[in-house]
This record gives C-alpha cells, sequence and structure tokens, in this order.
C-alpha cells in the first residue's frame, strides 16, 4: 500500500523523464567535432568482434578438444552450433562481451564502418582535420570485420541484401582495404590493409595478386587488436575462455593431444615428442582440471593475460601466404625457401625434403608450417580447415575420419555434431525479405 500512496504522490512524466548520462541524440553525431569519436567507436566494435571471431574460430577447429560443463562452449567444441541450437543463438545475437557473440559484433564493426565512413564524407574537410586519413582507418577496420564475416560463414548477407557466397564478401573486403590503403596514411594501417587484402585474395584464389599484397608486410610487423583485462568488452577472448589457468570456469577447451610436444627432427620432419622441441606451439599443463572436471587443462604461453593482443595479421602470416600461393602456382622452391627462413627464426632444422618434393606435397607442408607458426593465431587453422575443404589436402575436423577422434565421439564419449562453416543466422534469414529458405 505504501508502494501506492508514493506513486499517487508523484510526477509520473518527471519519473520517466531520465537524463542517461553518456546517451548521444542522433543530431549530436553530425557535429564535425565528434568525428574523432566515431571514429574510434568503429575501432573498439571491430576490435572486440575480430576477439570474439578468433577466440570462437580456433575453439572451433582442431586446436582444441572439448572440456566445457558448459552447455553453450560445449556445443562449441563438439561443433553443433546449428541456427536453432542454443549456441547458434549466441553465435547470431549474442553480444561483443558474451562468450563468442559473433554475428551481431561484427555486423555492428562493419555497418559501423560504412555509416562512419558517410557521415565523414558529409563534413568540411576544414573542420575535420585529418578526415582522409579517419576514412581510411574506419575502412582498415571494416575489411576486417568482412574477412571474419566472409571466411566463418558458409554465407552472408549485408544490409538486408541479397545471399552471398564467401568471395562475394571477401570482394567487398577488398574494396575496403583499397579505400585504405590509398587514404589511411598510418603505415600500419596501411601495412595492416595489405595484410587483409592478401589474406582475402588467398582465399579467393587470386594467388599472384596475394603475393603482390603480401610482399608488402615488412619482416617484424604485427598488427592487432588492442585488449585489455578490466573490461569483458576489452579482453582476450580466446585466453579468457580457453587459456586461463587461474579462473576456475573458464578452462572449456584444452589444446588437442596433436599439439602438444611438438618436434622437429634432424631431418626437418615435422614431429610429435621426437626431436627438437618446436619453440613456436608451447603447450603445456600444470595438471588442473578443465572445466568438464574430467579432462586435464593444456594450454598455451602464446597468450598469457587478457590483456594480451588479439593478432590480425603478421608478417609471419604474410610470408605464409606468398609461399601457399607460390606453391599453387607451381613456385615450390620459393614455398621451401620461406618454409626454412621461418624455421631458421626458430632455430630450427631446414626441411630436407623440400628440395624434391611435389607440389602437393609442398602445399601440405605450408600449411602443416602455418598450424604451427600461427597456433591459435588470427583464425588461420579454421581458415585453412574450410578453404581445403573436399580437396587432397582437407584437414579433418574433430569426430571425422582422419582426426584424433575419428569416430565421431570425443574424449569422454560425448558425440561430435557436423557444424563446419557456420550457418547464416536465423535472425538474417527470418528478418531478410531477399532471402527465401
Amino acid at each position: 500500500m505504501t508502494g501506492l500512496l508514493l506513486t499517487a504522490g508523484c510526477d509520473l512524466e518527471a519519473i520517466l523523464e531520465v537524463d542517461i548520462p553518456g546517451k548521444v541524440d542522433a543530431e549530436s553525431l553530425s557535429d564535425p567535432t565528434l568525428a574523432s569519436v566515431l571514429v574510434n567507436s568503429v575501432v573498439g566494435d571491430v576490435e572486440c568482434a575480430w576477439s570474439n571471431y578468433a577466440a570462437a574460430a580456433s575453439h572451433h577447429s582442431d586446436e582444441w578438444i572439448p572440456t566445457s560443463g558448459n552447455l553453450n562452449m560445449r556445443e562449441w567444441g563438439q561443433r553443433k552450433m546449428d541456427p536453432q541450437a542454443l549456441s547458434g543463438g549466441v553465435l547470431a545475437t549474442g553480444s561483443c562481451s558474451s562468450n563468442y557473440g559473433v554475428y551481431t559484433p561484427l555486423q555492428t564493426g562493419r555497418f559501423q564502418n560504412n555509416d562512419v565512413f558517410d557521415k565523414l564524407a558529409e563534413f568540411d574537410a576544414g573542420d575535420v582535420p585529418g578526415k582522409a586519413q579517419m576514412q581510411g582507418r574506419v575502412r582498415v577496420y571494416g575489411g576486417w570485420a568482412l574477412i571474419a564475416l566472409g571466411e566463418g560463414f558458409c554465407s552472408m548477407a549485408l544490409d538486408g541484401g541479397p545471399e552471398m557466397q564467401p568471395n562475394q564478401v571477401l570482394e567487398v573486403a577488398v574494396q575496403n582495404f583499397s579505400e585504405a590503403i590509398s587514404g589511411a596514411g598510418d603505415a600500419t594501417l596501411v601495412t595492416g590493409s595489405y595484410a587483409g587484402r592478401a589474406r582475402a585474395k588467398l582465399y579467393m584464389g587470386d594467388w599472384s595478386g596475394a603475393i603482390t599484397d603480401a610482399q608488402q608486410i615488412p619482416e617484424g610487423f604485427k598488427f592487432g587488436a588492442d585488449r585489455a583485462g578490466d573490461l569483458d568488452i576489452r579482453q582476450n577472448y580466446l585466453h579468457r575462455w580457453l587459456n586461463d589457468t587461474n579462473d576456475g570456469i573458464s578452462k572449456h577447451g584444452s589444446v588437442a593431444d596433436h599439439f602438444r610436444d611438438l618436434t622437429v627432427n634432424d631431418a626437418g620432419e615435422l614431429t610429435q615428442n621426437d626431436g627438437m622441441p618446436d619453440p613456436r606451439v608451447p603447450v603445456r599443463t600444470i595438471g588442473n582440471q578443465a572445466f568438464d572436471f574430467s579432462t586435464i587443462h593444456y594450454f598455451t604461453d602464446k597468450y598469457t593475460s587478457r590483456g594480451d593482443p588479439a593478432p590480425f595479421a603478421s608478417w609471419e602470416g604474410a610470408q605464409l601466404i606468398i609461399a601457399e600461393a607460390s606453391a599453387q602456382m607451381g613456385d615450390v622452391a620459393t614455398a621451401v625457401g620461406i618454409i626454412n627462413a621461418l624455421r631458421a627464426k626458430s632455430g630450427l632444422p631446414e626441411w630436407a625434403a623440400g628440395a624434391s618434393a611435389s607440389q602437393s606435397d609442398v602445399i601440405d607442408a605450408v600449411l602443416a608450417e602455418r598450424s604451427r607458426e600461427l597456433f591459435v593465431e588470427q583464425a588461420w587453422r579454421f581458415n585453412d580447415m574450410l578453404r581445403y575443404r573436399g580437396s587432397a589436402h582437407q584437414i579433418s575436423f574433430l569426430g571425422e575420419p582422419g582426426s584424433i577422434h575419428p569416430n565421431g565421439l570425443d574424449q569422454t564419449g560425448a558425440e561430435y555434431g557436423t557444424v563446419t562453416c557456420w550457418e547464416l543466422p536465423l535472425v538474417e534469414t527470418n528478418g531478410n525479405e531477399n532471402i527465401n529458405r
């Protein structure tokens, strides 16, 4: 009764007129003094989305075995994220701070890239110093959002348009990166654009174009999403959900058996527990149980905190793009030379058999080298598994013949699903009038 009396004595309209601190109305977004704020919002959106995507892609690949006691995360590890499953819903509508919200954060970053680019175009150049560079900056990050949307999903739709195949999405990414290269100005962003464009061209089979762009990446280059451990949306999600040994509920995957104790023998053959330890795949355990309380948790020292950057691209990644594209074009000598050069940097033996290896063997060698050089980095393993699906170079998903779990069951006896690429979520197929299913 007291509540009713209080309500009766109040001005209801005054209660509803709440001033939300930090709220920016739409009209204010047309203020050129907010240009840098708009650009930074694009960067923040895409960095968080990429961190989620890279973690989800690694978890879904064969780099980790499923060890979660949480249904959603268990289904990620067991390849059961169909659009109607619980994890499929998170995949579609989860936020940047949820466990692997992917689709909505990536689409948000991509849309923001276009929206802010157009807003900047409306501003007078005299009112926005560095306007062209700002437009180039948002294009860089928009391009990387498109890389993830094109690579990870079986098909895609942009802005309510028709269903697109991966190569069509990646063509839009190429356009974004090309605009960034022309306008970004900042050397790191321009180089990051060349790296993204090379990756897109590799996926599309433009071997010579991929090589030309990847050759623009200087040795030592790294481009990553800045992360921090203080806020959920700023965390490195691969470390947060898979790798962190200090959190009793975060060990949702354990590094898969075939990525443990990796070595290289005297002949330069990639081995396991037979030869020189491969420092590129630093995996160990302290004997803790993972979140399923039945599997020992193995983790990697590539990430040691939730504030570690989430890499987009690197010189090593660019070199392996050149190696793969060269091998695909029949230039196996260049590919083998890159493999040996990368090994030399890590103090590992050269691949002796590479001098007489066939084109097919060299392509396999490049993929194997990338699995070590870029282990749990940049979503490359997932990329390779999807690109070579159904080919002579196929990399089996866990649960499939040829994997470490060939009978369809994980290490606990639980059944794997059949998801490879991620299906276009129901939130898109049900709400997009241009898609008929």
